[in-house]
């Protein structure tokens, strides 16, 4: 049966973005809670995008419940197929729900349904081509073993700068005071206690020190920046040598700006803009299962 109202989700590690529009595309109400990464918290993913939701609902001032609509959702962690098992497999409040991962959500909407490559670079990073209806995906394995260039490898990468500085092996720069004045911390030993709990994004939240130490010219930060950088050029030239054809690559994420000046010529030649977001890419992509 089709639905008449359909919600869109953009999930990621740090947030979750809801839109609600009908069956004739018109937008209704909006809404956004906190994480959506369903290979970390399946539970937590699926309360923030029932919180999300009834905001979107709410504003949409109109008699609709979750029992009503139809869920379009790009999600962290859906790359990996236990992980959207183990969330399908939640009780689910919606009349019917589609599960993609937030980086094809985030490309299809990027490029309005059309061939294109996408860089992601948030709280993780990771990077796709679609082409003729199909992904290949690279990257995105999460902070223990990859998503360089992210926001949690650029926090952790600093915190391992620091207790190199703390042993005389790296220069105590600007992002060493920085940081540990942040953790309010005079010796290695006290900051390995304070991070000996931490996740991916609270490494994550770490990355807006690294980025205003740069701005005030610090080597230290500067390094880690370039180094970032450059994984993301090795990333977008490999997704370019993955296409078919010359293909556009939108590159989004809360570090997106930040490392633009240091890619590649190559890679920033091939960048473009977004036509859409993650939301509306996730509706577009099971659009036609929603009208079934």
């Amino acid at each position: 049966m089709s639905q008449e109202f359909v919600i869109g989700i953009d999930g990621g590690g740090t947030y979750c973005r809801a839109v609600l529009q009908d069956i004739n595309g018109h937008i209704l109400g909006t809404g956004e809670a906190g994480l959506t990464n369903i290979m970390s918290n399946a539970n937590q993913a699926l309360a923030s995008m029932v919180a999300a939701s009834k905001q979107a609902l709410k504003m949409a001032d109109e008699n609709i419940t979750l029992t009503d609509v139809a869920i379009a959702a790009g999600l962290a962690g859906a790359n990996i197929p236990q992980a959207k098992t183990t969330f399908l497999s939640l009780p689910m409040p919606f009349a019917r729900i589609d599960v993609m991962s937030d980086l094809h959500a985030a490309c299809v909407g990027a490029h309005n349904g059309g061939d294109g490559a996408m860089i992601i670079c948030g709280t993780g990073s990771a990077g796709t081509v679609f082409q003729s209806g199909k992904f290949i995906d690279k990257g995105g394995y999460g902070l223990t073993v990859g998503d360089n260039a992210s926001a949690a490898w650029l926090g952790q990468s600093a915190v391992k700068h620091v207790l190199l500085a703390f042993d005389n092996i790296e220069k105590r720069g600007l992002l060493f005071k920085r940081l540990t004045s942040h953790f309010e911390v005079t010796q290695p030993q006290s900051l390995i206690h304070i991070i000996s709990q931490f996740t991916a994004e609270s490494y994550g939240q770490l990355a807006p020190i690294v980025v205003e130490s740069y701005s005030q010219g610090c080597e230290q930060a500067t390094q880690l920046l370039k180094e970032g950088a450059e994984y993301l050029s090795k990333l977008g030239e490999a997704l370019l040598q993955e296409a078919e054809t010359s293909l556009p690559i939108c590159f989004v994420g809360g570090l997106s700006t930040v490392y633009r000046p240091f890619l590649s010529p190559r890679v920033e030649q091939a960048l473009c803009d977004a036509k859409t977001n993650a939301q509306q890419g996730a509706i577009r992509y099971f659009s036609q299962a929603l009208v079934q």
